[in-house]
């Protein structure tokens, strides 16, 4: 793994600092909402921030 890039997004009104890494031929972003691990990969740093931002987004409206 390569060393991790900070992101910074707003869900649901929550400030939230999140990592993506370099995995291997992928890109993981992951960052802690709400009290829970949320997990994302993607083939681009922006495509993982993304799914991560799906994924946030998703469990805010559960």
């Amino acid at each position: 793994m390569n060393a991790a890039v900070e992101f910074s997004t707003i869900i649901d009104g929550e400030q939230i600092q999140g990592w993506v890494v370099k995995d291997g031929k992928s890109y993981r972003a992951y960052a802690v909402f709400r009290g829970g691990l949320i997990d994302a990969r993607g083939s681009t740093k922006a495509s993982a921030e993304n799914k991560w931002c799906e994924k946030a987004n998703h469990n805010a409206n559960e």
